[in-house]
């Protein structure tokens, strides 16, 4: 079993090319089209007609309709949405129109000109429609989040800076540096997934699933890291060069973090499954994050800790005092120290 684990540190060149692969393919893509949002509304302009329960109690709603729809012909104008919304107070509806953002803003101005005149007076059968004059036009606009992102995106580093301070103190500075690298891999690699496959996903996600990942990582390499400082303490390991060493720590580790792992995964797809139609959409990719975590703690962040370690050892070994024998007091002889 040891022989298996140690032939797959060995492939740590294979780990290092296709995560490169991923993350400069990533970026490129990123820069060239970004990630994919189509998830998120696009910006639009909406014509809102606000009317009083008098004209459904007087079944005139249709009458307001036809006079927007007629509005809207007269100016060449196409809408996209019809929907009605009853205001809080139950008083009062709204009668909302989406049109793309590329609508005519004097088009839409002339329209509701139009229409505000026409409810100010009767309707084709001479009859009162009683509606209030609450004509607006309004130009919708995707928010992007750019300094809150930035802020996560801090947070996000600060929280992982204390998690590598401590487990420097904790498990030593050849985990912090391992751990650092399997951590960059496992948030790029997730990053460069998502801009490689377009998977749809909405604005402010990328920056969640990384930190998903980040988060991730961290609990599963700090349980290789828990598992292997207890390990290296007994004398067995002390027979084991670097790479057989972390091998054989992984083999009493491994089933704690696939199942760590897993548990997470289950967690990510139930509430996925469970949740509304977006929720489910923001939920779900973050199984990308999790898998990602798991390839960076099980197979390549392992892989560059047996360098680490050794380098560490070495410089333990080459710091340790040598002992060369009793040192002989002045006046004694070679043969007398000897004695």
């Amino acid at each position: 079993m040891m022989t298996k684990r140690l032939k797959s540190l060995k492939l740590w060149p294979l780990f290092v090319a296709v995560s490169a692969v991923v993350i400069l393919a990533g970026i490129i893509l990123f820069a060239l089209f970004g990630f994919n949002t189509s998830p998120e509304k696009p910006n639009y302009k909406t014509f809102e007609v606000q009317y009083n329960v008098v004209v459904e109690l007087n079944d005139k709603e249709e009458d307001v309709k036809n006079i927007c729809k007629d509005a809207f012909k007269e100016n060449g104008l196409s809408y996209d949405s019809e929907n009605v919304f009853e205001e809080v107070e139950g008083s009062s509806k709204r009668l909302v129109y989406e049109f793309k953002a590329s609508a005519s803003n004097v088009a839409l101005e002339k329209a509701k000109a139009t229409v505000e005149e026409k409810l100010a007076f009767t309707n084709t059968e001479g009859e009162s429609l009683g509606v209030e004059k609450t004509v607006t036009v309004n130009t919708i606009k995707g928010e992007s989040f750019k300094e809150a992102a930035w802020r996560a995106a801090v947070a996000i580093a600060v929280g992982a800076v204390v998690v590598l301070v401590y487990m420097g103190f904790r498990f030593g500075w050849a985990s912090v540096l391992s751990g650092l690298v399997g951590m960059v891999n496992a948030v790029f690699f997730t990053l460069g997934f998502f801009a490689i496959t377009r998977i749809p996903v909405f604005a402010v996600a990328p920056l969640l699933y990384a930190a998903i990942a980040a988060i991730s990582f961290m609990l599963l390499w700090l349980l290789h890291c828990m598992k292997m400082r207890d390990n290296f303490k007994d004398p067995e390991f002390a027979r084991f060069d670097a790479g057989e060493a972390v091998a054989a720590s992984l083999n009493t580790s491994d089933k704690f973090v696939y199942f760590t792992a897993g548990a997470l995964g289950i967690a990510v797809v139930l509430v996925g499954v469970i949740a509304a139609a977006g929720v489910r959409l923001l939920v779900l990719p973050a199984i990308v994050a999790v898998a990602a975590s798991l390839y960076s703690a099980s197979l390549l962040a392992p892989s560059v800790h047996v360098y680490c370690k050794r380098a560490f050892d070495k410089i333990k070994k080459n710091k340790t005092p040598k002992y060369n024998g009793k040192k002989k007091s002045k006046g004694e002889t070679e043969e007398q120290v000897k004695d």
